[in-house]
């Protein structure tokens, strides 16, 4: 069932209260990304946004380094991307977008972050909120988009976006002269 933005606002804003990951779904030019940027202008943090569908292994687990062990032997590690940095260390709004778009490997280190709140040892900062957004769904079959296997949708509590009138009339009110 789809609900518009007043109703997904006023519910996700409690699950994102108890740090769980929230999943908007819906058809392109909806307004998904935008309604993400209003949840971080009404929590007043920042959004560290990410396209999964832009990203490899390397761009979310950061780069392989070796380091220097006490008993003399190396072992690698890894100097984690600045968004992760970020969104462990202060409170933002992680912001996923094109999940649905990503490869297999990407997604699979989106699973740890979203079932965990972790990722290659980093541990989201405890005011960190995760929201993805995905064009697949009941309009999945419209997109270049990859199925979201119900181990990877139980991460996510999912809302199916459908704009109304009355949530067009009030984001054209600021953003369409005339109005």
């Amino acid at each position: 069932m789809a609900v518009d933005f007043n109703t997904f606002l006023s519910t996700a804003r409690h699950i994102l209260d108890c740090r769980l990951p929230v999943l908007i779904r819906g058809r392109h030019g909806v307004g998904k990304s935008e309604v993400v940027y209003q949840i971080a202008v009404d929590r007043a943090m920042p959004v560290v946004e990410r396209r999964a569908s832009q990203m490899t292994e390397g761009d979310l687990l950061g780069l392989p380094d070796t380091t220097d062990l006490a008993d003399g032997r190396r072992a690698t590690t890894w100097n984690a991307p600045d968004w992760l940095v970020q969104a462990c260390t202060s409170g933002v709004v992680l912001f996923l977008d094109e999940v649905d778009r990503a490869t297999t490997e990407v997604r699979q280190g989106i699973f740890e972050l979203t079932d965990s709140r972790k990722l290659a040892g980093w541990v989201l900062h405890e005011g960190t909120v995760v929201v993805a957004a995905v064009n697949g769904g009941e309009h999945g079959d419209q997109y270049q988009v990859n199925e979201m296997d119900p181990a990877e949708l139980d991460r996510y509590t999912v809302f199916d976006i459908e704009p109304s009138i009355e949530d067009w009339l009030n984001w054209g009110k600021d953003n369409v002269d005339g109005l």
